[in-house]
């Protein structure tokens, strides 16, 4: 049976209605800007609820029984920051590098490379190619808010990924990578530098997807000098940490819960940053509540 078929099956869409959000799907998206840490802006891309609800069913239905890199820890259940940095914690060296405008450099010319081989029909992969990607001025592109993105960009990325594992794994270097942050480190000295002109070398030579480094968030460090990865910090004892200038703002946001001062909205946030706090330094949780009494911690974790 075709993707189309079950698609008709499962979701409460008639034929006709399939073939007009097939055709306008590219253009269902709500776009607006937010700003970036750098001060520049990052274009947002939501798709309507009626294409929302298909890119869910084909996640769930299609794209998760294609496989996903472990290197890639990003978007996936069960794995979190803590899981990106754990692999170079005990490590001397840290290479950081990051692709530029990742999402949309991911085209619909990359799924239809990537499912070539695969047993579907070209009916189903042109649906696919509609229902995944966005319409912009360069064509059709992932689209950061999109709900399929972020498991359709692991699933494309799977062979670079493997690539770029298997140079690292020959010398002995840990590779992870968090959406388009790639992490390497080792103990050897003077080995990232290959690593790097290596990682450059591989996407100059892969024509799908066509992804470049952007070369002003590169960042070499090591153990002396301190390393972070993906906003976690390593200390030189090999911990995993929230970093102190986070634990500084977490301590005053907890003195003004105390005072009354936050709203509903600032208290949901600082609760959902405790419950990232448990599951990365939860040590920490326990000095805070000697600071602020066992109650206060209470009534902002569940089960502490």
């Amino acid at each position: 049976m075709s993707l189309r078929s079950k698609i008709l099956i499962d979701l409460p869409f008639t034929e006709r209605e399939l073939n007009l959000l097939i055709i306008s799907a590219p253009r269902r998206y709500k776009e607006y800007w937010i700003p970036k840490r750098n001060g520049r802006q990052r274009l947002i891309a939501q798709p309507t609820p009626e294409v929302k609800l298909l890119q869910r069913w084909l996640v769930q239905n299609y794209l998760s029984g294609f496989p996903v890199h472990a290197a890639a820890t990003a978007y996936r259940q069960g794995i979190g920051l803590k899981d990106n940095v754990l692999p170079h914690m005990r490590n001397r060296y840290l290479l950081k590098l990051d692709f530029e405008d990742f999402f949309p450099s991911l085209k619909s010319s990359d799924l239809l490379n990537f499912l070539k081989d695969a047993s579907i029909d070209q009916v189903d992969i042109n649906m696919l190619a509609q229902l995944l990607f966005r319409k912009s001025e360069l064509g059709l592109e992932l689209a950061v808010g999109a709900p399929s993105s972020p498991h359709l960009s692991n699933i494309l990325m799977y062979e670079l990924d493997d690539r770029i594992n298997g140079f690292c794994t020959e010398n002995d270097i840990a590779y992870t990578r968090y959406a388009d942050d790639l992490t390497f480190s080792t103990s050897k000295p003077h080995v990232l530098r290959g690593c790097h002109q290596f990682v450059t070398r591989v996407l100059a030579e892969t024509a799908s997807p066509k992804l470049r480094l952007n070369a002003e968030k590169t960042v070499e460090t090591s153990k002396k000098r301190g390393r972070r990865v993906t906003g976690l910090s390593i200390s030189t004892e090999s911990k995993i940490s929230i970093g102190r200038d986070k634990k500084r703002d977490l301590r005053v946001l907890v003195h003004r819960f105390t005072k009354g001062e936050l709203n509903a909205n600032e208290i949901q946030k600082l609760r959902g940053y405790f419950a990232f706090l448990r599951s990365v330094e939860p040590e920490h949780l326990d000095r805070l509540a000697k600071s602020f009494g066992v109650e206060v911690l209470l009534a902002l974790t569940e089960g502490f």
